[in-house]
């Protein structure tokens, strides 16, 4: 009897363990449950998106602008350059010049047209004739010049009754001189500029004189140099001449102009 009664005891105890047990699985599977329950019935969270605003930048083109940048050839040389806002300056001529702007690089067909560039029209293959520079011929007023090459004349001195003109854009070495308002003369310092001959700057004395033969004049200067002095037999041509002074047996430099302005080394001194 007293055996049974000592089992019994361990295993009530043993029963007692194993209920609590259980009712403490059974709160926890209750909690773990309720949680999830929880969780599903949470509302879903919202996600506002703020609308994305996209800052558009617009660059006006129009606005800027590009100077561009005259290189004065190095004919300029017989005086100061002058400040280039005074070129195409107002010639001093009667009143039939040509209605082209200062900036004659451009012209207008008609109030409605757009505004079309003018391409330069002096370049390396450009020539020297009596009359003058290929579309340059002597006789045109600064403003008339400027329209036929297709680039500014810019003042090599200040504007006066005789001065020089070189064109922005064309090869170096070109000047014209002005005199009472029109272009009357061009010099070639330097550059690939020749004659229709192609006699030109570097040019042997030789090959002028085989070239141009018993049309040459000779004068020596005073400081040694010799001009060669192209005479025209043509009667239109009677007013104007071709001269090249040569330097240690080749052309220094040439010139071309109507009588007596193209007659001295510089034409403008008073």
């Amino acid at each position: 009897m007293d055996a049974v009664y000592a089992l019994a005891v361990p295993f009530r105890q043993l029963s007692s363990l194993l209920i609590a047990l259980i009712l403490v699985m059974g709160a926890a599977l209750f909690v773990v449950t309720r949680d999830g329950d929880d969780s599903t019935e949470t509302a879903p969270a919202t996600t506002t998106t703020a609308p994305t605003t996209t800052l558009a930048t617009t660059q006006d083109f129009s606005s800027s602008t590009t100077t561009p940048v005259t290189t004065i050839p190095a004919a300029c040389v017989s005086g100061t350059v002058a400040d280039p806002d005074s070129a195409g300056s107002p010639d001093t001529t009667s009143p039939d010049s040509t209605t082209t702007s200062p900036d004659s690089t451009t012209t207008t067909a008609s109030p409605d047209s757009t505004t079309t560039s003018v391409a330069p029209t002096l370049g390396g293959n450009s020539s020297v004739t009596t009359v003058g520079l290929d579309t340059v011929t002597f006789g045109l007023t600064v403003k008339q010049a400027e329209a036929a090459a297709g680039t500014t004349m810019i003042p090599c001195s200040p504007v006066s009754s005789c001065y020089r003109v070189a064109p922005a854009d064309a090869p170096e070495g070109i000047s014209f001189v002005v005199d009472s308002g029109t272009i009357e003369r061009v010099d070639i310092t330097d550059g690939p500029v020749t004659t229709r001959s192609g006699l030109g700057v570097g040019t042997d004395e030789s090959l002028v004189v085989e070239r141009l033969g018993d049309k040459i004049d000779r004068q020596v200067n005073d400081d040694g140099s010799i001009d060669l002095i192209f005479v025209p037999t043509d009667a239109a041509d009677a007013d104007f001449r071709i001269i090249f002074t040569i330097r240690d047996g080749v052309v220094d430099t040439f010139r071309s102009g109507r009588v007596p302005l193209v007659l001295p080394a510089d034409p403008c001194a008073a």
